[in-house]
């Protein structure tokens, strides 16, 4: 994994990171004019008596962002998973941060008559409460970071933020990363939040400001990068940093002595990223589609050979280049009809017919009861992705 010329003992696993915080191709981002999101998240910290509340699609860097503001040892990350099952907000918080649950304290009380000095002492017994955790917090300089909060239930929503909105006003530092969508419950979950709310809606990242992850650590390891090959990069990790951190990472398994990257060191690494996914199975089910009850599906042939049915048809249109986050009935089916084989399809394909079979997968994913399977909405005749990555391994997928 380390190239000709390294400085140091850089390698491609050390310099970029999907997984970890990428300490050597961070890249500061701005958030207007005049401030960039750290600075906007070190004013926000300042406010006493605010909820801070960071949104933005999946995979944007939301937390990354956390960690290269307040510093990992000094964030307390817990997610949605954390309070499921439970009635207690402050015990969840209190085992995160190992404060014991229940315990004993030795108490004394010494009196003196005229005599004599008399002393009596006894035991008291205790169980965690909200005062002992907002100590333990604010003694420590602790930022508590909540992620994927929606995964509690409703019950446990509503607790949390009745909770939150008292410690805030005694400066418990406390971060709520959101998906766009999922921004408002919050507040809706308590309207006393309202106005007591700093918001930070992180934007997408521009193609510029992915470039700067491969030209920082190509730099570093002493690779020749073509612009060409940094601007596939760019269409490849679809908008999202941390992929963009995977297959430049994935490189350094391919690249050759010689430390020029290469269009098939990208394809074979964009392969090996797709195959550590979870969604073959998910992928599978939308295959598959609707049960036809005895019934024979049309068959469309493909100009690479590829035989498939309306399913498969939606799929492969889906994967083809550019990869869009947000894409239409209507480019679906314009899609679908460049890839079918002229010659052996003789009925015209219908924009009507890519819009049921969108709507039946989707249908498949909110029958599934997992809220982590909902990788794309269909809304307005429109298929956006919430999970991007779910997009690249279709892109990427192994057939074999």
């Amino acid at each position: 994994m380390k190239g000709k010329g390294i400085k140091m003992d850089y390698t491609f696993t050390s310099v970029f990171s999907s997984a970890t915080f990428p300490e050597y191709t961070y890249v500061s981002r701005k958030s207007s004019r005049d401030f960039t999101y750290e600075e906007r998240l070190k004013m926000a910290l300042e406010q006493k008596g605010y909820l801070i509340v960071i949104d933005g699609p999946s995979k944007i860097g939301k937390t990354v962002l956390c960690e290269a503001v307040i510093g990992k040892e000094k964030l307390v990350a817990m997610t949605g998973n954390d309070f499921k099952n439970e009635n207690n907000f402050w015990a969840v918080i209190a085992r995160k941060v190992d404060i014991p649950l229940a315990g004993e304290v030795q108490n004394a009380n010494t009196a003196n008559s005229r005599n004599e000095q008399i002393s009596t002492s006894y035991t008291s017994r205790y169980q965690t409460n909200k005062e002992r955790v907002l100590n333990y917090f604010i003694e420590n300089q602790k930022v508590l970071l909540l992620d994927d909060f929606h995964y509690a239930d409703t019950m446990m929503q509503h607790d949390a933020a009745c909770q939150l909105k008292e410690a805030i006003r005694y400066n418990l530092k406390t971060i709520i990363v959101s998906l766009p969508h999922r921004v408002d419950e919050s507040v809706k979950n308590n309207p006393d939040l309202q106005g007591r709310i700093m918001n930070i809606t992180m934007k997408p990242w521009k193609d510029e400001e992915l470039a700067e992850i491969p030209k920082k650590g190509f730099d570093m390891l002493g690779i020749a990068a073509d612009q060409t090959l940094i601007h596939r990069l760019v269409m490849e990790c679809i908008n999202s940093p941390q992929t963009m951190q995977s297959i430049c990472q994935g490189i350094g398994y391919y690249i050759s002595k010689d430390n020029i990257l290469k269009d098939e060191n990208i394809t074979k690494s964009c392969c090996l990223n797709a195959s550590y996914l979870p969604y073959q199975e998910l992928y599978t089910k939308l295959l598959a589609g609707r049960p036809t009850r005895g019934q024979k599906r049309k068959i469309y042939h493909l100009e690479d050979g590829m035989k498939v049915d309306r399913y498969g048809l939606v799929l492969e249109a889906l994967k083809r280049n550019p990869p869009l986050k947000a894409i239409t009935e209507a480019e679906i089916c314009d899609r679908a009809r460049k890839i079918l084989d002229k010659e052996k399809n003789s009925l015209k394909l219908s924009a009507r017919t890519i819009g049921s079979t969108i709507q039946s997968m989707f249908s498949i994913l909110e029958e599934s009861g997992y809220e982590v399977d909902r990788v794309f909405d269909w809304e307005g005749k429109t298929l956006t992705f919430r999970e991007p990555l779910f997009l690249f391994y279709l892109r990427w997928r192994n057939d074999d």
